[in-house]
């Protein structure tokens, strides 16, 4: 398993699917721009979203980078509160700031593309992490969120 992860047969397909909405929106904005609602609406949220997206990659990145140079199983920082924070950062944040800020109606089910994308194929990883880290990340995959970035709290 690479670095990458099975992350390029999730986004590849999904920006492909963004870049045709895109273009369609841009082509005909009569049709696929949403424009009932004033963008400032739109603006803030889309930004706040890409911030919290972006600030995930970078503190994943580092973190995943170090780790897998040291063929260590990365459980702490971002890691600790989500299991996979680049899918969560493009899936939960970036996408959807995305599709605030170009305002365009079909991007809408962009996250959700993305999201049936990495459920169908994050198996192929964690069977990886599964055989390589055991019992280790097992444990550490019964505590920590697949892709919704907040910290579970344990029942007693």
């Amino acid at each position: 398993m690479t670095i990458w992860g099975v992350g390029p047969k999730i986004m590849v397909p999904t920006f492909a699917y963004m870049a045709l909405a895109g273009i369609a929106t841009y082509l005909w904005p009569a049709i696929f721009s949403v424009r009932a609602v004033p963008y400032s609406f739109f603006f803030i949220p889309g930004v706040v979203l890409l911030a919290i997206g972006l600030l995930m990659l970078v503190a994943a990145g580092i973190s995943l980078k170090g780790s897998y140079k040291n063929d260590e199983l990365s459980t702490t920082g971002i890691f600790g509160v989500v299991r996979n924070p680049i899918y969560s950062a493009w899936i939960v944040f970036n996408i959807p700031g995305l599709v605030l800020l170009l305002r365009s109606w079909p991007m809408f089910i962009a996250p959700f593309i993305a999201y049936r994308l990495f459920k169908m194929l994050v198996s192929k990883e964690e069977k990886y992490l599964e055989g390589r880290f055991g019992h280790a990340y097992l444990d550490y995959r019964s505590r920590v969120n697949e892709i919704i970035p907040f910290p579970r709290f344990r029942q007693r």
